[in-house]
């Protein structure tokens, strides 16, 4: 990683940041309202997280797409 970003790294030259988002389902949600929802909560959590937007969290015909904002952030694991 090129990147001198301060939000990536710590004392110990390791450089990543490990993201996780919670969510609820019920019976009764379909895709769209899980989806619709994950990106409500993604987007409130990365306020918290850092006070600059370092993903963009989006929604269509329920999937969720999540991308960086810049060329230098990669998605190394996904679990769902």
């Amino acid at each position: 990683m090129n990147s001198q970003d301060s939000f990536y790294a710590n004392n110990f030259v390791y450089k990543g940041k490990p993201l996780f988002i919670e969510f609820p389902i019920s019976a009764s949600d379909d895709a769209e309202a899980v989806a619709n929802r994950i990106v409500k909560i993604a987007n409130k959590y990365m306020l918290f997280v850092a006070q600059d937007k370092i993903l963009e969290v989006a929604t269509s015909e329920g999937k969720v797409s999540f991308s960086g904002v810049n060329g230098y952030q990669l998605i190394k694991k996904a679990v769902l």
